[in-house]
């Protein structure tokens, strides 16, 4: 199994709103350098080999990969917060009037069908849920036949109305960043520059310009007079948004990860979520989390290693300063 840390959900309206053009391009900045994921990127027409879609609510339409660390979603209004609030807490709305099963859409359904322990429990809850019976098909009295139906039914009644999941996303896409601390402390000027002189800011880029940030909702709910908007706005999350390697020792799932923003991060012990980093949580602060980054193995050599073995050679107060930048930011 591979353990996978929530990603930040703070911010994503801002990095909705930088241009695809422009993520494109760093892209293609960083293909003459470094090995890009082939599965998404075609380094020899240095061009994207794979988009984001929606086909099944949207129509299609293709977008560039920005949010979560393997780069699965497109645009934040069919992101991580989107599809998190259907397919972990399985609430279903308008758009979407059927459970989230697994890939395949049939092998937890037919499980459970088979459960001896949701059999008997199968009846109360449907009684509970549809009672008036409007979904005779759910009432047949084959229990296996029942659950089944139930599970892979595209007519479920809406549990979250539309103007309830637009105040979810007006809430998720509204999200503003921490200020930035300490920013005129010689600590912290110190701290920056030595991140950008040994490489770091190579791939944690400190800052974007957005662009116009139309809507883009691959779901067709929503316009830009429903979301806020961040129109020509410089912001500051310090990440290229492209997927690097690492090569760690129980590498994340496929190896590939997207670079995370580091804006904000400083403030998750005082805000009680802990002080872990990386995809997994497997550093347990800003020091260790900086050393992963130096990894090699039979597989290959980390991206950033040469900026962990300058890390490596800074005197204890140099790092400190680093760290007390980064936790800053």
């Amino acid at each position: 199994m591979r353990l996978e840390s929530t990603i930040g959900i703070y911010g994503t309206g801002l990095l909705d709103a930088i241009p695809d053009d422009s993520i494109t391009a760093q892209w293609q900045a960083e293909s003459p350098y470094v090995t890009l994921n082939p599965s998404l990127w075609d380094q020899g027409a240095n061009t994207w080999k794979s988009y984001y879609t929606n086909t099944l609510q949207g129509d299609g339409t293709q977008y560039v990969r920005r949010y979560t660390y393997a780069l699965s979603r497109g645009p934040v209004l069919d992101g991580a917060g989107a599809n998190a609030i259907w397919n972990i807490t399985n609430v279903n709305r308008p758009d979407r009037r059927y459970h989230y099963l697994d890939l395949a859409g049939k092998y937890y359904a037919e499980k459970s069908s088979k459960d001896p322990e949701v059999q008997a429990g199968f009846t109360e809850y449907i009684n509970r849920i549809d009672p008036e019976g409007k979904h005779p098909e759910w009432h047949t009295g084959n229990l296996e036949s029942d659950i089944h139906t139930y599970l892979t039914s595209k007519t479920l009644e809406p549990e979250m109305t539309t103007e309830q999941y637009k105040n979810l996303m007006i809430w998720h896409r509204g999200l503003a960043v921490p200020a930035a601390r300490n920013t005129t402390t010689d600590k912290f000027k110190e701290g920056k520059r030595l991140f950008a002189e040994m490489g770091c800011a190579t791939c944690h880029r400190p800052s974007w310009t957005t662009g116009s940030d139309d809507i883009q909702d691959p779901n067709r709910l929503f316009t830009n007079a429903d979301m806020p908007r961040y129109p020509y706005q410089k912001i500051w999350p310090y990440t290229d948004m492209v997927q690097h390697r690492l090569f760690m020792k129980n590498d994340i799932r496929t190896g590939w990860c997207r670079t995370t923003p580091l804006w904000g991060r400083g403030l998750a012990s005082k805000c009680g979520s802990g002080t872990e980093r990386l995809h997994d949580c497997r550093a347990r602060n800003v020091i260790e989390a900086i050393m992963w980054h130096g990894c090699t193995t039979e597989g290959g050599k980390s991206d950033a290693y040469e900026s962990v073995l300058r890390f490596r050679q800074l005197s204890k107060e140099q790092r400190d300063q680093v760290v007390f930048f980064i936790e800053s930011i």
